[in-house]
């Protein structure tokens, strides 16, 4: 009886330890966020909350072959749906193209970490996903955004 005592004791122990590290280990907050506003100029140009993706126009973010974007910048949503961008240091911007022959990106761009600029390399569809990255991981991923490089004559 005493060594299950001491196990379950042990093993409750150790597992409410890690709980209560939580997944840095360093004791520090993170941000929470439900969701990321792609904008220009403070004009939203795509944007997530929750599951749901919306684009100011159209089904997805559109860039003709052969030109680059102005710069996009990138806020979070957080759990109330107030737009922030990160202010602690050791937080930056990551991003993964589904598909680099058709998307190119310039990140960070000139307005800072948290801004970026596309170029349309080819005519295709593709994605584009953004991490909320700290401490070695990301504390948020966005669901994948449509990005559509037309042919400019289409235009």
């Amino acid at each position: 009886m005493i060594r299950k005592l001491s196990f379950s004791t042990l093993f409750f122990t150790l597992a409410g330890s890690l709980l209560f590290l939580g997944a840095c280990g360093s004791g520090h907050d993170h941000y929470s966020a439900i969701g990321v506003v792609l904008s220009v100029d403070g004009q939203m140009i795509a944007a997530q909350e929750q599951e749901n993706i919306t684009y100011a126009t159209g089904d997805a973010i559109s860039i003709p072959v052969g030109s680059t974007t102005e710069t996009i910048s990138v806020q979070f949503l957080g759990d109330d749906g107030t737009p922030f961008t990160p202010e602690r240091s050791g937080y930056s911007l990551r991003h993964t193209i589904g598909n680099s022959d058709v998307l190119g990106i310039t990140h960070p761009a000139a307005g800072g970490e948290w801004s970026f600029r596309l170029t349309g390399n080819q005519v295709g569809t593709t994605t584009i996903q953004f991490d909320l990255w700290h401490g070695g991981h990301s504390d948020f991923t966005s669901r994948a955004f449509q990005v559509r490089v037309e042919d400019s004559e289409n235009d």
